[in-house]
């Protein structure tokens, strides 16, 4: 619905909306066009919204189609990337504090301050090099005081973060150390320097970035750090309606509708990993974002049917049920587990532990490149604690999908019958949950893409050893390979999706080949 039947430019009642927003109309392309520089700011199919619980959010003004693009947005500020592992702290590659590329350190730096930067000639920020340098440059005023205002109006949880691991790291990690090494000194050269540097402000800051910013993945594999005004209003789901990419040179963020989205619907983005359990989802967003999340996905102590959670009897193993564990509050951290079959209650530390346990074991053995075999054995080994859908059990069935078929010496010509059926079975397991918990492949497009692109090998084997079915079971894997080639079309711009689609494209190639040459056989 527009607002307004009237032509803005010479006020003539007016047919032709604005085909982005809707709420304008114009009597033809040159007034609309005349119009652009005022409109634009306006041009969006969302609002701006405040609630008591979920602070601010964007809610949609009408209905937008899947794929279509929300809105485009500049950030308010880019830096490296935030959190750092102990790889990233020893990697030789950092990025340049002027334009943020990769670069070596002690290869080049800046004339001024010393610190690395790309090339000679790349020069950074005035103000930022002042004070790197410790030298006596005149940053007189703030550069961008719209964009600063903005960026303070960003929720900090200040009070939540105070006495906590995050405050602490922040005190040693960035305070202490701005304090001590640049702060301190400025204020016997250049005082006008530090408006706003007080640690009150430092922690804020602090606070402000981790709740809110970004993970910019660069085509090089190096992340860097963004925050966003408007993007970062987005309120979290455990199970998303929107996705995002950045611009690799503007570092521009466009958010997407990932399904079709009607009038009133609120934009949500995922902030955790949407194949982790409830349990540690809900950890991880009030250590990090401090709230709990109550999506209809966290509430459902079987996670939409997925059971990616739920754990095995955990009774007498001597008498097992063969039931499931569940969460009697999935919220509560602290809650009991009750078997769905037996009368079993099992404390929540007693879960929380083995949870603990088996994930040292699947992260040490993923970390490495296992071999099929080795990752049988764990598999086996946990299925008689975890339900078959956990998602450790996923992680390891989404590795071994890939050695079958792949590993020297279980290359497809050479497994047997049933290790082809039982590829297969697994695939339509794991594609299963991933339907379950991601419908539209918002977050599970790599995952879903190397699914279908594993179960089309698999066809394409069982094709060539059974040539009575082999044109039904080329058919089904070129539809398989179709979906996942739009499936991918979500990450053609990540550095993953970029390799990806380059084996989905030989997939393509091979699976057509082979229905080619057995339709020309067929002929004669």
């Amino acid at each position: 619905m527009v607002s307004s039947t009237e032509c803005p430019v010479c006020g003539v009642t007016a047919s032709q909306a604005c085909t982005r927003c809707k709420m304008v109309r114009y009597c033809d392309r040159e007034h609309q066009k005349q119009h652009w520089p005022q409109h634009k700011r306006r041009c969006r199919p969302f609002s701006e919204e405040q609630d008591a619980v979920l602070g601010r959010y964007l809610k949609a003004t009408q209905e937008i189609a899947a794929g279509q693009i929300v809105f485009i947005e500049e950030p308010l500020v880019v830096g490296p990337k935030w959190y750092h592992s102990d790889a990233d702290n020893e990697a030789p590659i950092v990025p340049c504090v002027g334009c943020c590329t990769p670069c070596r350190l002690g290869k080049h730096q800046c004339r001024r301050c010393c610190w690395p930067v790309c090339s000679a000639g790349c020069e950074h920020e005035s103000m930022e090099c002042s004070v790197l340098s410790l030298g006596t440059g005149s940053p007189t005023r703030r550069q961008s005081p719209t964009k600063w205002l903005a960026l303070l109006e960003m929720q900090s949880h200040e009070d939540e973060r105070r006495g906590t691991e995050l405050h602490e790291e922040a005190e040693k990690r960035v305070v202490s150390y701005l304090q001590n090494r640049f702060l301190c000194r400025l204020k016997q050269t250049n005082p006008s320097l530090l408006h706003d540097c007080e640690p009150e402000m430092l922690h804020r800051l602090c606070g402000i970035i981790e709740t809110n910013f970004m993970v910019i993945e660069l085509p090089t594999g190096l992340e860097l750090s963004g925050l966003f005004r408007q993007a970062c209003m987005m309120e979290h789901a455990c199970q998303p309606n929107c996705d995002f990419q950045f611009d690799n040179k503007t570092q521009q963020v466009a958010v997407r509708a990932g399904c079709d989205l009607r009038k009133g619907d609120h934009l949500r983005i995922t902030y955790t990993n949407i194949l982790w359990g409830t349990q540690l989802r809900q950890h991880h967003l009030r250590l990090t974002k401090h709230f709990s999340c109550r999506c209809s996905r966290c509430l459902d102590p079987t996670e939409y049917g997925t059971y990616i959670s739920a754990m095995a009897c955990l009774g007498d193993v001597n008498q097992t049920c063969g039931g499931t564990h569940l969460a009697v509050d999935p919220l509560d951290e602290n809650t009991q587990w009750k078997c769905d079959t037996c009368p079993i209650l099992v404390d929540g530390a007693y879960v929380a532990e083995l949870q603990s346990h088996m994930t040292k074991q699947v992260e040490g053995l993923l970390a490495g490149c296992p071999s099929a075999n080795q990752v049988e054995l764990l598999l086996a080994r946990l299925t008689h604690v975890l339900h078959s859908n956990h998602f450790h059990t996923f992680n390891l069935k989404h590795t071994l999908i890939q050695l079958y078929g792949n590993e020297a010496g279980l290359e497809s010509c050479v497994l047997s019958n049933n290790q082809l059926i039982r590829k297969l079975r697994l695939c339509d397991e794991l594609y299963n949950v991933c339907r379950r918990l991601d419908p539209y492949s918002i977050k599970l497009a790599i995952y879903v893409t190397v699914i279908l692109i594993e179960v089309a090998h698999t066809l394409e084997e069982q094709a060539r050893r059974a040539p009575a079915e082999a044109t039904s079971l080329l058919g089904l894997a070129q539809t398989r390979l179709r979906e996942a080639h739009m499936v991918l079309e979500k990450e053609q711009e990540s550095v993953v999706g970029k390799k990806l689609n380059e084996k989905l494209q030989k997939e393509i190639f091979e699976c057509e080949k082979l229905i080619l040459t057995l339709a020309y056989n067929q002929d004669h």
